[in-house]
């Protein structure tokens, strides 16, 4: 008889018979309640072997190491996360007042700074228009602004929107550029956030964002960060 044959005794083999699986992958408790109903169990006229139960507790040993080494791997997993997570807080605090270059479309207002809204344009384009919005999506104000070449431009907003209003200073707003060539073909084109990092902000699992004004930067959407001048291209 062996551990497979009374593996119908209890619901804990119920189930690992039904998934197929052996006794490696049982819990040490449900290994050993199995082994001791075994031998409870065993047909006296035909006892388990000495061969046999000495490979049974080598395979018991075997899971018990198993499974002591894979709590140790956890402990040094968790160890080593803590740690990085450390390091990186200490040293994304270095990065606060350094310039960033990020994909995205948002800006922050501000009345006596220059609100520049950056953009690539991936091909010379005879037709280039900027669309502004609020933080609810209602269109504020377009901008034709005309023929550009191919690679990063720049435009000024002068916080005005069509018609009647302004826009407030420290609010948020969202930017799209699009582009066309002279046959109204589309032309790509990739909008850019710059500024100045004036935060960091810590979220769960090692996620970290940069605060440009109150507009959030995940790490991930970050290409470039400088000390003073343009970014290069």
């Amino acid at each position: 008889m062996n551990i497979s044959q009374i593996g119908n005794t209890t619901a804990a083999s119920q189930a690992n018979s039904a998934s197929g699986s052996n006794s490696a992958n049982m819990q040490k408790t449900e290994f050993l309640e199995l082994l001791v109903m075994q031998l409870r169990h065993q047909d006296p006229m035909d006892p388990m072997k000495q061969e046999e139960y000495a490979a049974q507790l080598a395979q018991f040993s075997s899971l018990e190491q198993l499974t002591n080494l894979n709590s140790k791997f956890d402990q040094m997993y968790q160890s080593n996360m803590s740690m990085n997570q450390s390091i990186t807080n200490a040293l994304s605090t270095n990065l606060i007042g350094k310039n960033v270059r990020a994909i995205g479309n948002q800006l922050t207002y501000s009345e006596n700074g220059t609100n520049n809204m950056s953009f690539r344009l991936m091909d010379d384009a005879q037709n280039v228009q900027v669309k502004i919005k609020n933080a609810e999506g209602n269109v504020l104000r377009v901008e034709s602004i005309g023929a550009m070449t191919a690679g990063r431009q720049t435009w000024t907003w002068d916080g005005k929107f069509d018609g009647k209003g302004t826009a407030s200073d420290g609010a948020n707003y969202i930017y799209e550029v699009s582009a066309t060539h002279g046959d109204d073909q589309p032309v790509d084109v990739r909008t850019y956030i710059d500024g100045k990092i004036s935060g960091v902000e810590f979220g769960g699992q090692g996620v970290m964002n940069f605060l440009v004004g109150d507009v959030k930067v995940a790490t991930s959407e970050v290409e470039r960060i400088y000390t003073t001048g343009e970014a290069e291209e």
